[in-house]
């Protein structure tokens, strides 16, 4: 479907939490800065000065927060994805492990 270059991924937007896990409404306001989104395919990385690539952070299906503005919008099938800069991304999101 898609094949970014370099050190590009497209991701689709996700419904952010408008509640904390405690259940605190969070105001649109505390919304608005970031942006939650899944990753559907990441570029094979940066080419750095001696040649070699800089390896990928990123894989498809990892949830990423990234800034609200700056992100490139991509229509594809009725559907919006973006094209960020791996760079870009503030941080990828992960399960709690069970300290069981």
């Amino acid at each position: 479907m898609f094949e970014p270059i370099a050190d590009k991924i497209i991701v689709k937007a996700t419904d952010a939490n408008d509640t904390t896990d405690g259940g605190v409404i969070l105001p649109d306001i505390a919304q608005e800065d970031t942006m939650q989104a899944e990753v559907i395919s990441v570029g094979p990385g940066a080419v750095m000065i001696d040649g070699s690539r800089c390896e990928m952070q990123t894989k498809p299906g990892d949830i990423v927060v990234y800034p609200k503005f700056g992100a490139k919008k991509l229509e594809y099938k009725g559907d919006e994805y973006l094209i960020l800069k791996e760079l870009e991304v503030l941080t990828i999101l992960t399960k709690e492990k069970n300290n069981e």
